[in-house]
């Protein structure tokens, strides 16, 4: 990997076009976004959720969170009504407590507990009760300067991408319809950088066997039952 700055001296280098950091920085992003890489660490974070003036609820996301892979609580799913008896069947609660105590090499994205029903506003998930509840999320790795670190394609992707708006705005603000041609013809090879930025370098055996089980799975869903298809 490498810095989100390498891409920074590729659009002088490549296409002549010179450009300021500040002005780098914010459309080099959206070119970053446009691609959709993230290069994330997974993070596990246990809290008990606070509640508003409004008695409402809700827990702040950490800084650092980009996905939300899950939010369960600390229990696992079990037949809390039943027709036999008063409390629930407490047999079935044993049961799957049991059974997830034992589960062995499961994925790092396997989360144990029943899923939390939650609605995310911004940066802040509401919740219906102040039950703890478990969190699993990436968070993008930052370089040194606070910035996506990007790999080689990405890089002149991105450097093709902030050509080509500098150049359309120049083209727009001097009325040069030869300009403006030429950031045309950039988009067209930024749309195929684009591409093969997505494309990873390789695939190992590991991720080509993640591949296949998502090709083969056949797990069914149950009506209002935690479902958890990653092991």
């Amino acid at each position: 990997m490498e810095s989100f700055y390498t891409a920074y001296p590729l659009i002088q280098q490549l296409y002549g076009v010179d450009i300021q950091t500040d002005d780098f920085e914010e459309i080099g992003l959206i070119a970053w976004n446009h691609i959709g890489n993230r290069i994330s660490k997974l993070y596990k974070y246990k809290v008990k959720p606070s509640k508003d003036q409004m008695g409402q609820y809700y827990v702040d996301l950490p800084c650092n969170c980009d996905i939300i892979e899950a939010i369960t609580y600390g229990w696992e799913d079990w037949n809390y009504t039943s027709n036999t008896k008063i409390n629930g069947d407490y047999n079935s609660q044993f049961t799957e407590n049991y059974i997830e105590g034992r589960k062995i090499l499961t994925s790092p994205l396997y989360l144990s507990g029943k899923f939390v029903k939650y609605e995310q506003v911004g940066h802040t998930i509401y919740l219906d009760n102040s039950s703890t509840i478990f969190i699993l999320y990436k968070g993008v790795v930052l370089d040194d300067e606070g910035l996506p670190y990007i790999t080689d394609k990405e890089a002149l992707a991105i450097a093709t991408y902030c050509a080509m708006i500098k150049m359309r705005k120049e083209g727009f603000v001097l009325r040069n319809s030869a300009i403006i041609q030429q950031s045309q013809l950039l988009y067209q090879d930024w749309l195929k950088l684009c591409s093969a930025a997505r494309v990873p370098q390789y695939v190992n055996q590991n991720e080509m066997n993640e591949i296949l089980d998502v090709n083969s799975n056949w797990g069914r869903k149950v009506f209002n039952k935690s479902y958890k298809p990653v092991r």
